[in-house]
Parts: C-alpha cells; structure tokens; sequence
C-alpha cells in the first residue's frame, strides 16, 4: 500500500511539473508582435507623384496630371514579393508631399484627381486585393506632415488627419503594420503659401490618439515609428541593425521625430532593463545609391549586398523591411525583381541544410528533467517547443556531437520569445585535437541570431548561453555550411585621382570606364587608374577558381582635388574648412553657415554637378538641409544659384548626396551656401565636397 501510495505521489508530481513552463520574463510580445517577428522579411512600397519627379520628398505642389502610369499592375508587386520570400507589403499611401493612392473623400490632392483610370482607380484597393491572392499581409504608410495640405500646422489639419487615417483602418481589409515617422515640418506648398512651418513635435498631432484610431479598427496592428509603440526604427536607414539588440525599451515620454545621438544608439541596442516590448525594425532600399523613390540610373544592390544586409537585419534579430521603388510605368523592373529573386536563391543555399539535424545533443540542464523542455526541442524546427533550463540555472551548455567531422561556417540561434528575451551571452566553441576552441562571442540571441564565420571542421562543438533571467530558453538551433560568395569590388579614389581596387588572393577585379561595354571586354585590375577628371567605374570581381562573378557595380567620382584652395575672409577658417576637400570622409570642417567657403578648382572646367558629403560621426547640427550652389569664373561675379533646393531626408540617410545640373557651365570657382541645416543651428559642417565634369 506504501509503495502504491508512493507511486501516485511520484505520479502526481510529475504530472505537476509538466505545468511548469518558466514564468514570462520582463515585457513579453503581443499576438500582433509575435507574428510580426515571424514575417521576417517585407517591403515598404514606394510610389506616388515622387516617382514622376524622381525626388524623396517632393515639395507639395506637382500637378497631379503627372499621375498616369501605362501598366501599373499591383499583382506584379504582390506577385515579384511572393516570389522573392517577403510576408507583406507596405504601401506609402500618402508621403510628406500629400498625394494619396486611395481616393479619400476629404481631399482632391489624389487618384480621384488624375489621368489614371480617369480618375476612379484606388492603388491602395488594387494592392489590397493583391496581397489577398498571393497570400501576403498589407500595411500602410501616412505620413503626418502634408506639405500640400493649406492647413498644415493649424488645428483643422489634425483632424483630416484623423479623418484618413480612419478611412485606411476601416477600409482595406486586416493592417499587419502601420507605419508613420519623423519627418515633420518645414518649406512647402502648403495650398499656395509656399512658406516654412513649424510645428510642437510632441503635442501637434496628438499621437496617442493616432495609436488610439490604429488599434480600435486593428488591434493586431504593430505600430512602427521612432519610437514605437510597436516596433521602434533602429536608429538608420543603412539596413544595420545592432550586434546587441535588445526588444525591451523605455521610451520615457520620447515621441516620433525627437532624437539625440544617445538615444539613436539605444533605438539600436534596446534597454535590457526596458519597461516595454517595442522591437526594432530595420529598413533601407533596395536601389543603390540608396533611395526610396524610383531615380533614373539607381541600380538595384549587388548580391553581396544583399547578403549582408540579411545578415545586419534578420540575423540580428529584426525583421528586414526592403524598400522597393515602382518604376514610372507602374510595375516593378525586371531588373530590381530578378535581383530580388537571386537574393531569395542565395538564402535558400546558405540555409539548405541543417548540419545539427541528426547529431547528438546533451545539456548540461534542462528543466526538472522533463521531456517536454529538452534539448532535443530546440531541433525539432517547432517553434512552439524550446528547451528550457530549471530556475536558478543561469549558465549552461549545449555539446552537440555530429558522429562525424563537418564543415560549418554559420551557427543559428533562436529564443523562445513569447516569454520573453533572456540571453545576454553566447560562446561557440569547437573541439579541435581533443579541445575545446572558442570560435564566437556575441551578445544577444532574441528572436533570431545568426553569425558568420571563418569554416570550422569538426565533429564536436559546444554552446555556452548565459543570462540574468531566472532561467535560459532555446526554441531553435541550427549549423551551416554556407558556399563562398564572392564579395563585390571596394573602389576608392585618391585625392590625385587615382582610382584603387581592394584586392584579395584567388579574386580578380575587372573594369570598364566606359557605360555599355561588355563584360567580357573589361580590363583586369593590376594598377591604379587614372580618373583625375573623374566619371563613372564600372566593376566586378571574380573567383578564379570557381568562375563565379559579382554583379556590376557603377561608381561615380569626382575630378582630382590635390590642386584645389579653399578661401575666406578668415585665415583660421581656410586653414580648417581644408578638410572639406582632404578626401577624408572622418575629417568635416562646421562653422557659422553665413561664412562663405569659395574653392579654387585651379582650372577652368566644364562642370555638370557636385557632391556633399555631411559629416559623419553621428551628430547632427550643421548638416545641410537648403543649399544654393553658385559658379564663378573669375571669384567676383557669381550669378544666380546654379542648383539650389534641399537634401531630402539627409537626417536619416546622412551620405553622399549628388546633384547633377541642368546643363553644364564652365567655371574656375565654386561655392555651396547652406540656408538652413536639419538642427536650424545657423552652423554648416562639410565632410566631403566633389565637382563632376561633362565627359
């Protein structure tokens, strides 16, 4: 009877601890948030009246006349995403310019207003319908500032904006993402005003209220904006997200559009002890040089590119939204859809084949002994089951025996995030000669990690995972062997105007500086190249072993800058504003924006454009926003602004920014005149300038 007893007592407590999940740690995600993070990848659908004028941010005022695709066909974009492995799509309904791509009834400045369909089309129902058949999920994008609306900046404007955006939330069927930023106030039409604006930032739009309308219609809506309150921006448009990535943050009150360099760098790291789960999204294009509208000559991103912004976005742990720009005819080009789809080609063999499926894992712990949180769950590619160690067990280890030696240069990890983020250390190591051989240390693991590497080959490897949570959870676990994919060629140029190629052993650099030659008619590099009156290089690399070859790459440089002079009426100031031309991009020169900086080219030359680089440390205050660039021929008579307008979107996208003129001039003398910066700081800061000539 004793033995019975004790039986059903053992029985009892076994039945008992099988209901013993570990406890949720910290804020955990919301059903929206969690299949949010299982997308992985989407794309933020960039098309409008920007498209026709090739410009990020256009000014408000362009005839909607202008809006009259041949060919737009939304079930090509639904179709080329499907395609290429994206979950959803983002559709820009409305950007700062105003223009809608559905047909609200609360303004003319829309579809209902063009060419197009004769003026009864909805770009943004046709995308709807779309997305259903190719089974992806829709979001939408409206922009708060509308710098065609004439009461933009008053009470009234607020409430049209409520007023859209209940049309987009009721309208279109279930809204996986709705996605607003920071870009707010400023120049622009605004119904004939033509002026600048300014708005309170934190209290004009009422931005709970916008949340508020979001998640009374879609409840299961991530909300994506600086600072969430669904997913946070990531701190840059470069598509990099942070080796330490933590989903919890405290916003303490911050609201879209307010920034400092501290907090730009916690967008990206997240807050291990934040208050909320606001996971961050990392976006960037797919056209380079990068940009979210169409621009003629913008090619899509080389394969290796692409591979690596996989591995900053994803194998960080954040979702990768991939800005795709429609062409003028209304489709997607072949071009920019054919790299998609080789970039899809390119995951599915790096990740073909899980090297740890067979292998024989033992932990050091795993919770209470029960089967249900053993290491063998986190190969059993459910991601409803993990292994999980027993309360107090803050560091263990996983000793994955292969039975034979294998080759692996990527390792895969994954938590257990419906209860939360855990893991704030991990170690690989492989067993070489009877030893163990550290071979990567990271941070955080979150939804997703995944690490390159040199290859190893071995037939034992051990996972150390360490956190500050009561316990550890590991949903997923994966080892690959991923081929060798050739990188793309690294060009610079010298301030004499050399032209160098980055070179590695087994690897040949091929070029042409001349647009439509044939590959096979492309010059192997051996020597520097003279483009001391600059132009464009076009590249690739090959692997002389396998015969594999990157994709072309086009770069533009500058005239040769070694004989330029940089004058003012301030010796101190000449002496530092040098760095604007030191061909240095680390070195900026700031000063007081009313300070002319005249450069001395040396010769007269026919010139077709010029570059500005803002400085690049991360700060903010000097980087120019309105500019006016003038020419001269003798430094005394100047003449009107041969290019002026503004640097758009240069705050979250601070690269080298090229104007190409109207028509050519000849010129010894230029000067670039900053009317305002991005801080309104009165300063100008140069990291770079650069002059093009007419070939």
């Amino acid at each position: 009877m004793k033995t019975i007893y004790l039986f059903l007592l053992l029985f009892l407590s076994a039945c008992t601890q099988k209901q013993t999940p570990p406890a949720p740690y910290g804020p955990t995600p919301s059903e929206g948030q969690l299949s949010w993070h299982q997308m992985e990848y989407f794309s933020l659908i960039c098309y409008g009246l920007n498209t026709y004028t090739e410009e990020e941010w256009a000014y408000g005022d362009v005839d909607t006349q202008r809006f009259n695709p041949s060919d737009l066909d939304t079930d090509q974009w639904a179709k080329v995403a499907h395609d290429a492995g994206m979950k959803g799509l983002i559709l820009v309904a409305k950007h700062h310019d105003g223009f809608c791509l559905w047909p609200s009834q609360y303004t003319d400045y829309s579809v209902k207003s063009t060419p197009w369909k004769n003026g009864e089309g909805d770009v943004l129902g046709d995308l709807a319908a779309s997305c259903k058949k190719y089974g992806l999920k829709l979001g939408v994008y409206l922009s708060p500032w509308d710098r065609n609306h004439p009461d933009y900046g008053r009470p009234e404007y607020v409430d049209y904006y409520y007023k859209q955006l209940e049309e987009l939330m009721t309208n279109y069927g279930e809204i996986f993402e709705f996605w607003i930023d920071g870009a707010n106030g400023g120049t622009g039409y605004y119904g004939g005003a033509n002026e600048h604006r300014n708005i309170d930032r934190k209290s004009y739009y009422g931005y709970d209220e916008i949340f508020s309308i979001v998640k009374r219609h879609q409840p299961n809506a991530v909300i994506f904006s600086d600072v969430g309150p669904g997913t946070r921006w990531v701190g840059n448009e470069a598509g990099i997200g942070s080796e330490t990535n933590w989903n919890r943050i405290t916003t303490n009150g911050k609201f879209p559009g307010e920034s400092s360099p501290e907090y730009t760098k916690k967008l990206g790291t997240g807050d291990p002890d934040g208050t909320a789960w606001i996971p961050a999204e990392v976006n960037t294009t797919l056209l380079w040089p990068k940009a979210w509208y169409f621009h003629t000559g913008h090619q899509p991103r080389s394969l290796s590119n692409l591979m690596d912004l996989y591995y900053t976005s994803i194998g960080r742990g954040s979702p990768l939204n991939l800005g795709l720009a429609i062409a003028p005819t209304g489709k997607i080009r072949d071009i920019d859809a054919q790299a998609l789809l080789n970039f899809k080609k390119q995951v599915d063999r790096e990740f073909a084949d899980n090297l740890v499926m067979g292998a024989n894992v033992q932990a050091s712990d795993y919770r209470n002994k029960q089967a249900a949180f053993a290491p063998d769950k986190c190969l059993d590619e459910d991601s409803d089951t993990y292994w999980a160690t027993t309360d107090s067990v803050q560091q263990a280890t996983l000793e994955i025996d292969f039975q034979k030696p294998v080759t692996f240069n990527r390792l895969l990890l994954q938590e257990y995030i419906a209860l939360g983020q855990r893991i704030h250390e991990f170690t690989l190591e492989a067993e070489e000669n009877g030893e163990y051989r550290q071979i990567v240390n990271g941070t955080t693991v979150g939804y997703k990690r995944i690490v390159r590497f040199d290859a190893v080959k071995t037939s034992k490897a051990r996972i150390t995972l360490k956190t500050e949570a009561p316990c550890l959870t590991l949903s997923n676990l994966g080892f690959y062997h991923a081929p060798r994919l050739v990188a793309d060629p690294i060009a610079h140029q010298d301030i004499h105007g050399k032209v160098h190629f980055n070179q590695e052993k087994g690897i040949s650099v091929f070029y042409a500086l001349k647009a439509g030659t044939p590959t096979a008619n492309f010059t192997k590099y051996s020597e520097p190249v003279d483009l001391s009156l600059g132009g464009k290089v076009y590249s690739y690399t090959k692997d002389e072993e396998s015969g594999f070859q990157t994709d072309m790459l086009i770069n533009q440089f500058g005239i040769a800058r070694d004989a330029w002079k940089i004058s003012t009426t301030n010796l101190q100031v000449s002496k530092e504003a040098q760095k604007a031309i030191d061909n240095n991009p680390q070195t900026f020169y700031i000063g007081d924006a009313s300070t002319e900086l005249i450069i001395d080219l040396n010769q007269k030359l026919k010139l077709n454009g010029f570059s500005y680089l803002p400085r690049q440390d991360g700060e903010k205050e000097g980087i120019i926003y309105e500019y006016a660039f003038f020419l001269s021929s003798d430094r005394k008579n100047w003449g009107p602004a041969k290019a002026e307008g503004t640097f758009s979107n240069i705050e979250n996208n601070p690269i080298r920014q090229i104007i190409t003129f109207d028509s050519a001039e000849t010129a010894r003398f230029i000067k670039l005149v900053a009317k305002s910066d991005i801080r309104q700081s009165g300063q100008a800061s140069f990291a770079e300038i650069e002059i093009f000539v007419k070939q």
